[in-house]
């Protein structure tokens, strides 16, 4: 099934010719968490100790410190605190152990994979929370369907909702795009809180950050998935197309095959696999402002990461 589905992605955006090299892209970021295998690849990703450092323990800070100003008033009334691309709970258990304790709410844990909602949703559940009222878990079939879900999600009990896109997953789209439909989907009153990372000095810098072996150890399973083997790929990253890029270079071609079609897969052809829009403060920042009516930014010390308020 998930090779299927890779197959399915490769021949619906077919590749691009870059330099006299065939470059395929199954960099949707939906594809990255579809099996338990996976998942769980990602989670121990998280556990590393630069990364843990530098994404994890610096957004939950951050959430921390502010999440009681950016949730000022919304606290009133009962919402829907829809936790999207889900992964343990952890980041969700900050926000709910600061809100003001008379706050009432229903959480809400999306994500593609199975394994990580049933994980979010046990965790906190665990805790005994006693402001959050129900729970409303989502299977999604992508992460572009945020806003339909928050529409689905509204009812005569929960009327508004916080929207949390965390984990700099909005880099792996066009903002733009994304944000303008998001927007379009919310309410007067929705709240949404975005966690990206950003860039101080140079916009292309620290590329052996992601060329860490920890990336590969995730990411390899998509090759695998294919059919290829450690030896027969090669993990590389990249600044191109404004963005970073990570992808895999094939040392030993494939033909693959797919409701009758063949997919011919050569030595030297690159698959990228993810991709991350690299954003000033006042990037992001403008970006937000055309989509929303109140908006508010904070960064940590280091300048490398932001939360980023909007109110519809």
């Amino acid at each position: 099934m998930f090779k299927e589905i890779l197959l399915k992605e490769l021949i619906k955006k077919g590749y691009s010719r870059e330099e006299g090299v065939n470059v395929w892209d199954i960099s949707d970021r939906s594809l990255r968490y579809i099996n338990k295998e996976m998942a769980e690849s990602y989670l121990k990703l998280n556990e590393h100790p630069r990364y843990k450092a530098t994404i994890i323990e610096t957004e939950k800070k951050l959430l921390k410190d502010h999440i009681t100003e950016f949730l000022k008033g919304i606290q009133d009334s009962s919402f829907n605190l829809i936790d999207m691309a889900c992964t343990d709970g952890e980041k969700a258990k900050v926000i709910i152990t600061h809100l003001q304790k008379e706050a009432k709410f229903r959480y809400c844990p999306v994500n593609i994979n199975e394994h990580l909602v049933k994980l979010s949703l046990e965790n906190i559940k665990k805790e005994n929370f006693k402001n959050v009222e129900e729970y409303a878990p989502r299977i999604s079939q992508n992460f572009e369907s945020l806003g339909q879900i928050g529409a689905a999600l509204r009812n005569n009990k929960y009327q508004k909702n916080v929207l949390l896109l965390l984990n700099s997953l909005l880099a792996s789209f066009d903002i733009n795009d994304y944000l303008f439909n998001l927007s379009q989907s919310m309410l007067p009153g929705d709240v949404l809180i975005i966690g990206n990372g950003i860039r101080k000095g140079e916009r292309f810098a620290n590329l052996d950050t992601y060329k860490h072996p920890a990336f590969n150890t995730w990411l390899i399973h998509l090759m695998k998935a294919l059919g290829f083997k450690d030896n027969e790929v090669e993990y590389k990253a990249r600044f191109a197309h404004n963005r970073l890029e990570v992808y895999y270079k094939i040392k030993v071609g494939k033909t693959l095959e797919y409701e009758n079609r063949k997919i011919e897969l050569k030595e030297n052809d690159e698959i990228i696999v993810a991709f991350q829009y690299k954003l000033y403060p006042n990037e992001l920042r403008d970006f937000c402002d055309m989509y929303f009516d109140n908006v508010k930014i904070v960064v940590d010390k280091e300048d490398e990461y932001a939360l980023v308020f909007c109110k519809k």
